[in-house]
């Protein structure tokens, strides 16, 4: 990530008992974990190196660690951090595979002109055919199919995808919303644990709609 949200008042709410070397330190560490999207090595040499840091600031940066990371095998988690580079990561992956379907579905005919005399125009025209069957009943389909594509595609729990697909085709969602509502659900503490709707109840209950709760993650 080359770009991430900083909450000025979050951050001096969190960081306030810090040094100015430990807040070099701690501003250093989420720059670099943010770019690389990967947690802070363990070797303390490689973080002093790699933050140019010299023996006598060791200290500062243990304190930063102990505070605001936390040790895992494969190096210092931040949860906050982590969590939003799910978010970005699950939207980047939705704008590929809508991209490899060519698109966010096309608008109706009826929508496609801003001149009210073209629309009236084409709409009177007798549609194309094939076999006597007009070619228009099927983009509305397509449209609804792309859509579910995408959505099957960025939902985390694959099962029943017929029933989930006649579960789309019936609440007609709006794409858009529904990928919103999934990036911050899927970082939820009920989905995190594994309690994860199966996509046709998700789409039949409207679950998309669900106010997402006021948390503030510390920083």
């Amino acid at each position: 990530m080359h770009y991430y949200q900083h909450n000025i008042a979050d951050y001096r709410k969190d960081t306030v008992h810090l040094t100015p070397v430990e807040h070099f330190i701690y501003r250093s560490l989420i720059d670099w974990y943010y770019l690389d999207e990967k947690p802070i090595p363990l070797e303390t040499q490689t973080v002093t190196r790699r933050l140019s840091l010299g023996y006598d600031m060791v200290n500062d940066l243990q304190n930063v660690l102990n505070d605001f990371f936390q040790k895992g095998k494969d190096g210092y988690h931040h949860k906050r951090i982590d969590l939003e580079i799910r978010e970005y990561n699950l939207k980047s992956e939705v704008n590929r595979t809508n991209g490899k379907l060519g698109g966010r579905p096309k608008k109706t005919q009826s929508v496609n002109s801003g001149n009210p005399n073209e629309t009236e125009r084409k709409g009177n025209q007798e549609p194309l055919t094939i076999n006597h069957k007009p070619l228009t009943i099927l983009k509305p389909l397509i449209a609804v199919d792309n859509g579910f594509e995408i959505f099957w595609k960025s939902y985390p729990k694959k099962v029943g995808k017929d029933k989930a697909k006649g579960a789309w085709k019936i609440k007609k969602p709006n794409l858009d919303e529904v990928l919103n509502a999934i990036a911050w659900q899927i970082n939820s503490k009920s989905w995190q644990e594994g309690f994860i709707p199966n996509p046709a109840t998700y789409l039949s209950q409207g679950r998309w709609k669900d106010e997402r709760p006021a948390e503030r993650m510390p920083f």
